[in-house]
């Protein structure tokens, strides 16, 4: 099989999977919390190691393998709602929420008071304190507020703090799904952050710059198709000459 070959479908299989990435940002433009994810690749020669004297020329046999997904923790815009059980993290930190996997963090701070006045993220996880348990309020007690550190107050009497973690290298966190990360294995570092209560942190994602990024790679998508059609027809043409003059 002729490298070049090789090389094109490794270019279709790169783009499809940056315009998925593409296409899972833009589904989640409008969702609180969301951070960018982004599509890394590393290169490969598919002329080393070659026992047919190819040319390492990068223009021909250079092709490209998936290396790894990242996400950009880039701080998004707060938006007030007004609604005191919305809350946003400006800095470093993440929400800790316990769900069935484990101890899982988010910077969705869209939140509910579940049965019995404990606070809950919307599909019913409950909220982690310092003390590792869930924060509990008095739903007859009416407003609570909660301060710039976390702290749980309701009238004069303080029901906990938010536990809010921190991560040396958050690039190594893993999506899970819910717009969670599993900080399983990760270095905790110092907090550096706030809380406000009655805003929403925006989405990261820059839906102008993806529109355009989809439609470049889509053409480059169409590019490589061609060039994988037009090898795969020279390959087809050769087959069948080399059949004629053998028979």
């Amino acid at each position: 099989m002729d490298p070049a070959y090789y090389v094109a479908a490794g270019s279709l299989k790169a783009r499809s999977f940056q315009l998925d990435t593409l296409s899972n940002n833009l589904a989640n433009a409008a969702t609180v919390g969301y951070k960018t994810e982004k599509s890394f690749f590393s290169l490969f020669n598919k002329a080393l190691g070659s026992t047919r004297n190819l040319p390492l020329t990068p223009h021909v046999n250079a092709g490209t393998v998936l290396g790894h997904r990242g996400t950009d923790f880039e701080q998004g815009a707060s938006r007030a709602t007004g609604r005191n059980l919305d809350l946003a993290i400006e800095g470093n930190a993440f929400f800790v929420i316990q769900t069935p996997q484990g101890p899982q963090i988010t910077r969705d701070g869209r939140f509910q008071l579940g049965e019995g006045g404990r606070l809950e993220s919307l599909d019913g996880s409950p909220v982690l304190g310092k003390n590792g348990q869930p924060i509990r309020l008095n739903p007859a007690q009416g407003e609570f507020t909660i301060g710039s550190d976390g702290t749980v107050q309701q009238g004069l009497e303080v029901l906990g703090q938010l536990d809010l973690r921190a991560y040396a290298d958050p690039r190594g966190l893993s999506r899970v799904g819910s717009n969670r990360f599993d900080p399983a294995g990760q270095a905790e570092a110092p907090v550096k952050a706030t809380v406000a209560q009655g805003y929403q942190e925006s989405s990261t994602v820059d839906v102008a710059l993806v529109m355009v990024d989809m439609i470049r790679l889509n053409r480059l998508f169409e590019l490589s198709m061609k060039v994988a059609s037009t090898i795969s027809n020279d390959l087809d043409a050769k087959s069948i000459n080399d059949i004629a003059n053998n028979r």
